[in-house]
Formats: structure tokens, sequence, C-alpha cells
């Protein structure tokens, strides 16, 4: 990596709204990148890495602009540039790719467009660069929609999409950000040979330190639109100077020590200055709460649970096939105990998570809530269980009804379940639901497009809360969120479990997190159980390979 800068930018500015009241997104911005280097963006949601991703490429949105200078190659960007000089993985491939349109067609487009091939070389070019991504079945790949493959297999076919213009500079924009970690790993690795092998240079843009350690030769870390520190990835990531940076790292879950409260930033920004880092579990403390946790009648028993979908192979045929989620299943979850349940994508943990939270009915066995057979339950019962045990999606945009204020949103559940006999009661409840999960009572005149992601994913919190519940199934909750607003929402779910006294079943594929969450953790594989023990034992000693393979994929 030597010579003249790939990408130039020099005190680059982005920002919205009139001229009298203008929003600086980013506030002159300057930096480089090498031949071959791979540089990592680093900040908080709001901190402008995606809009330096979508200013360097030329697609902000209507109203933004733009001021400064960009060169590639030394030469001023311009749009024909795009795709052909510069390529760019966005953040969720579902929403980037066409669902009309098939894999394979997708890639060629792009090859079309700036390679201007004939037909047969074209198809040729656009499965040698899926197999390029390392798609073990291109053939297939090509002739699949989007929605027939895996998040990991998606994330593979744009980065093909990204690089058919055979691009000098690659962008990816929180590319890992909602895959699991052996996915992840694969990817990160992906982007690594690409650079080895084609001498790409990189902008690797993520809000977790440890991917960015992974994979950057430097760092750049934003904040509110300025750059308050770079350089080298390693020396940087070892030995930051800057209280943001510090403060960021503190907020990363790790797996040496398991503490009583997460580190938010804003205390790890004061260290230093009278601030007492969180306390650490102790063996005593631990023991104590697991002899009295496993002393209850469980709140949950599965017994010998099996998963089955029908599926039609073909629309015009009768003849259908079985797909198992999940086999033989035996567990039990305990009052007040936070149940982690991890696993790649594909192992079955949604499922399992619908299935606990009555979403979902068993193919085969028997399900107990509270010593009672669901099958077998009265009305009167199902209905009460169904007020009891509460579900908090992964995705709290598509899970808030967007015509909905966030104080309606909190009324409904209550007025479904005949909780409070007047509107100005359930009224004084959505207050009180607001100020438990940390955010200000005037909120409830809010939608949820005015909202930050952590707000949001608050009101979701709020709104299980309303119908005051006994057990709440988190589906990754915090897959989409940077690490500073992940401390602050686990913290409160924490708080919330502790005041409460509820028993929560935390579903994520970060093992870290579930280390310092969860009592105990379930291991999925292929919807069969592949492990079940208390976190430090399953870290420490990964009684499968399975097991080690997930620990060895934590990011440092």
């Amino acid at each position: 990596m030597s010579g003249p800068p790939l990408l130039s930018v020099c005190d680059l500015r982005v920002t919205y709204g009139p001229p009298g009241s203008a929003v600086e997104a980013l506030k002159g911005l300057t930096f480089e990148v090498l031949k071959g280097e791979s540089l990592g963006v680093v900040g908080e949601s709001g901190s402008g890495k995606s809009t330096l991703a979508l200013a360097l490429v030329g697609l902000l949105p209507a109203g933004g602009r733009l001021g400064g200078r960009v060169l590639l190659g030394g030469e001023p960007f311009s749009a024909r540039m795009r795709g052909r000089e510069v390529g760019i993985v966005f953040q969720e491939p579902a929403t980037a790719l066409h669902p009309l349109f098939r894999c394979g067609f997708q890639v060629e487009e792009v090859i079309w467009q700036h390679g201007g091939q004939r037909v047969p070389r074209v198809r040729s070019e656009a499965l040698s660069l899926l197999e390029r991504v390392h798609l073990a079945d291109p053939e297939r790949v090509y002739r699949a929609y989007p929605h027939e493959l895996s998040g990991g297999q998606r994330q593979r076919v744009m980065v093909a999409i990204a690089l058919a213009g055979r691009p000098r500079l690659l962008i990816a924009d929180e590319p890992t950000t909602a895959l699991d970690t052996v996915t992840q790993q694969g990817i990160l690795q992906l982007f690594q040979d690409l650079q080895r092998k084609d001498g790409l240079s990189l902008l690797f843009i993520s809000h977790d330190l440890g991917v960015i350690k992974r994979v950057a030769d430097r760092v750049l870390v934003l904040r509110c639109g300025e750059v308050v520190e770079q350089g080298a990835a390693q020396a940087l990531l070892r030995e930051p100077q800057h209280p943001y940076t510090r403060g960021l790292l503190a907020c990363r879950p790790t797996t040496g020590k398991r503490l009583e409260r997460w580190p938010s930033l804003s205390e790890a920004m004061r260290a230093g200055e009278g601030y007492t880092p969180p306390a650490q579990r102790t063996t005593e403390g631990e023991l104590r709460r697991r002899e009295q946790l496993y002393a209850q009648t469980p709140i949950v028993c599965l017994e010998d649970v099996e998963v089955r979908y029908p599926v039609r192979r073909y629309f015009w045929s009768g003849a259908q096939q079985q797909i198992r989620a999940l086999s033989q299943l035996k567990m039990e979850i305990f009052p007040g105990e936070i149940f982690g349940i991890a696993g790649e994508s594909g192992s079955g943990k949604s499922t399992l998570g619908r299935l606990l939270a009555g979403l979902q009915a068993p193919t085969k066995g028997r399900i107990y809530y509270r010593s009672v057979r669901l099958d077998a339950m009265s009305p009167e019962v199902h209905r009460q269980r169904r007020r009891e045990v509460q579900l908090i999606f992964q995705d709290p945009y598509r899970s808030l009804n967007p015509r909905l204020t966030v104080g309606e949103a909190l009324r409904e559940p209550m007025a479904a379940h005949r909780l409070y006999a007047t509107e100005r009661q359930r009224q004084t409840a959505v207050v009180g639901l607001l100020e438990r999960v940390g955010l200000p009572s005037d909120f409830c005149w809010r939608y949820p497009h005015e909202l930050s992601g952590g707000q949001r994913q608050r009101v979701c919190i709020a709104r299980a809360l309303a119908v005051q519940p006994r057990l709440l199934v988190c589906d990754e909750i915090t897959s989409a969120l940077d690490v500073s607003v992940q401390a602050d929402i686990l913290n409160l779910l924490l708080d919330l479990q502790r005041a409460l006294g509820l028993t929560c079943i935390f579903i994520s594929h970060d093992l870290s997190v579930l280390y310092q969450m969860c009592d105990r953790i379930l291991v999925l594989r292929q919807g069969c159980i592949e492990a079940l023990d208390i976190p430090e034992r399953l870290l420490a000693d990964p009684p499968t390979p399975y097991v080690r393979q997930l620990v060895e994929a934590i990011p440092d």
C-alpha cells in the first residue's frame, strides 16, 4: 500500500434543509484511501457513516447538498464512475435486491451496463462472479429469487453485483450487521480474499469495533459528522486517545467476565472522572441465584416438541415436502430466568421463539405453560396466557403501525385485553410506561418515523409491558443497533427483569451478548439441541465442534 491515494476526500460537507436553518450531517471530513488499503469507518447511529457512503457515490437523497472535493484516482468523482470504478454493498440485501428478478439477472444487468458483453459471455461472467464470492452452488443461486436464499447468500450476491463493474474501490455499508457470527466471519473473509487477490481498496463501515479490527488497516472514528480520531487499526483500538473511542470499546460485550450491568457510552466517556465501572458478578452470588431459580416449578416445559412445515414443490402439484424446523426438543424454563437461545441463521431460533410465544403450534409433542398443557387450556386460561406471554420483534420499525402514534400503540393492547376502566386511566398508564423505559411523556404524540432505532425499540418494550406480562420473548432485539444503544437497551431489560420479576427468553446470534445476559444458553443446530449449559461453562469448554466454531467466531 504505497503511492498516490486511490480515494482522496477533502473538506467533505453534507447539509440538509434551507440555508437559514440547515443541518450539517458531515462537517468537513478529510481522509485518504490508498490502493489495496482497507479503511474502517466506525461510529454510533447518526454519526454520519451511511451519509458518507452515499455522498461518495453521489446517491444523497433529495435536499442533500454536497460540499468539498472527492477525487478518485486523481479525477473528480462523477456519476459514470459509480458501478464501474466504485462498487457499493448495502446493509440490507433483502431490500437492496429486487424481489421480482432472479439473482443471476441482477448480476448480469450490471455487466451489461458496464461491460457490454454479448449474452452468452454475460451469463458465464455472472456465474463466475457468483463462484468468486464463494457461493457453493452458483447455478442454483443464478436461477433463484432473493427470498429463496439465506441472509448470508443474499449478501454474497450483493457483493457479486458490486464486483460486476470491476471497481477499484468497494464501499461496504454495515454488510454484516444482522448476520450470525459464523456467516459474518465468512463474509469478512470474502472481503479480505478479494483485497488480497484483486488489490481492491475497501471502505468498510460498521458500528462493531470487533468487526472493524478484523478487516481494517486504518480506522476513522466519526461522531456527529466529525472525525474525532483516526489511525492504524491495531494501535488505535489497543490504545484509543479520544474518550468517545474509549467509550465505544467499553460498550462492547466481552466474554472475559460477567458484569452486573453494561457500561453505557456516557458513563464510559467519564472514565477517570470519578466514574466506577460496573461490578463483576460474583461466583457465590450466581450460585445462590441459580439455586433459587431452579428450585421452582418451571413456567414453560417442552416435551419432545417437533415443528415441520409443509412445502409444495410446484404450485400446480398436490405433492408436498416436509421441512423440519425443530426436532425432539426437551427443555424447561424457570420463573425469573433469563434463558438464551443461540445458533446460526436457519437453526430454528425464531421458530422456537414463536413457539414459546404461542404464535406457532407444534407438529408433535407437548408444551406446558404454568403446568397446564397448551392444547388442553380452557378459553379463559388461554386468553390469560396470551396476555402474560409477549414477543418483542427484531425490527421495531416494521412491528409498529406507522399510522398510530406511540400513545395509540401502547393503549391498543390495553383495550384489547380490557385493562383499566377508562381511556383516562389508560393514558396515565401510557405515561408511566414511557417513563419506565426512559422516554419523555410527550413521546406519546409522536409517530414511529419520528424516533431513532433505539427509541423505537424502547416503545416496543413498553408495548409488551403494557399488558403486565410474566414472560418476554426477545427475538434479536439488539442485532441491528449500535453498541452504545445496545448497552442502553440491555440495561433497561435487566432493570425491568429485576424490578418486575419477569422471565426472559433472549434470542441472539451474538454469544458475547448472551454470555453477559443469560442464566443458561441453549445452542440450536438444524432444529436440534446441540448444547444447553450455563454461560461460563459453555464458552470456556465448548462441548461440541459446532459450539466451538460459534465461540471462535465471536469478534475479539
